[in-house]
């Protein structure tokens, strides 16, 4: 691994154990935060690559998709969501798959790329099946809060 990409790998790992130990605990907070960090930390890399001149569409395409996976992961929500109206529960099958197929694809993407750490593909996958997880639980009516 190069040492240019040491810290981000060590913070890739920190926010997806944030994100397991939230599942662990059932401390939703601590999922959003784990993803809504993981996904700042990869805009502010891929950002610094761009400012550098070393960036190319890679970087764009993960600026972009991260920028979202943040933007639905903000950690703070209303303490009540009531997952018995099909409205919310419809929303956040959405949310749940959004942010599924943005970490699938990073998870393609890294691996794809033989510059990155591939340590990287497996955080990716990790996140991607919490997503998963979360998916056939609110399919299943298991989610009783957020």
């Amino acid at each position: 691994m190069e040492n240019e990409m040491l810290i981000p790998v060590i913070l890739a790992g920190i926010f997806t154990l944030l994100a397991v130990v939230g599942v662990a605990t059932k401390k939703g907070l601590y999922v959003r935060m784990g993803y809504f960090l993981f996904g700042g930390m990869v805009m502010t890399f891929n950002l610094l690559g761009m400012l550098s001149g070393e960036g190319g569409a890679l970087e764009i395409i993960s600026i972009g998709m991260f920028a979202c996976q943040t933007i639905l992961m903000y950690p703070v929500v209303p303490d009540e969501v009531n997952f018995s109206d099909e409205a919310v529960k419809t929303l956040a099958l959405r949310l749940s798959a959004t942010v599924l197929l943005i970490n699938s694809t990073a998870v393609w993407l890294v691996l794809a790329a033989e510059d990155l750490p591939q340590i990287l593909a497996v955080f990716h996958g990790i996140l991607a099946v919490i997503m998963l997880m979360r998916i056939a639980m609110i399919a299943k009516g298991g989610v009783t809060k957020t």
